[in-house]
């Protein structure tokens, strides 16, 4: 199985963006936010960015409607309001954008690109890279010093950061990390997702 990379852009100089990339031979760029638009770095607006990309023999396609975090379907937020990544790994549309990532993978090395700097805090790696994760991909994110943090490291410091406790609890019970994961992902869910309540999905 190939590994899908995720990237933050945040508002690093598009120089240092694009050497992230480069350090890593990545190839091909799926922009995953729903607004593939920036107030503060109009360098990572889709049409500016592709043509930047272009330059350096880096594909890009814009995958909002698959994987962005803002979703027009009504039935895949919670009951508080705020989008249900669980429901979302699990659409139609989710599991098709997946399918075509997944046989790009074959031929490209991919980065998943959105805003926030630490993958812990964006959905493309809360969400998205979880849902490639529970596929049977390998997954790493490029963090801003060009290092990479794994997925399964992902998954620990989700578990430490709310459950730090958890082997106290759990010395008698070997599938009890899993639970714990599980509701890792969720809290953070919660934290991060984006809420309708009284906005307008756009």
């Amino acid at each position: 199985m190939h590994t899908l990379y995720t990237v933050g852009h945040s508002q690093h100089p598009i120089e240092h963006f694009i050497n992230l990339l480069k350090d890593h031979d990545i190839d091909y760029v799926i922009d995953v936010r729903s607004t593939p638009y920036s107030k503060f770095a109009a360098d990572y607006n889709k049409e500016n960015i592709q043509k930047i990309l272009s330059t350096y023999n880096i594909s890009y396609a814009h995958m909002g409607k698959c994987f962005g975090a803002r979703q027009e379907n009504l039935d895949l937020y919670t009951p508080e309001g705020y989008l249900d990544f669980e429901k979302v790994i699990a659409s139609a549309n989710f599991q098709m954008g997946l399918e075509n990532v997944m046989k790009g993978m074959e031929t490209h090395k991919i980065a998943l690109m959105c805003l926030e700097k630490k993958p812990c805090d964006c959905h493309r790696a809360i969400m998205v890279a979880n849902g490639f994760y529970k596929a049977g991909c390998t997954v790493e994110h490029i963090l801003e010093d060009s290092s990479i943090q794994t997925h399964k490291e992902l998954n620990k410091e989700l578990m430490d950061k709310y459950f730090p406790n958890r082997f106290q609890l759990s010395l008698f019970d070997m599938n009890e990390e899993i639970d714990y994961l599980k509701e890792a992902y969720r809290l953070r869910n919660k934290e991060i997702g984006y809420y309708i309540t009284e906005r307008k999905v756009v």
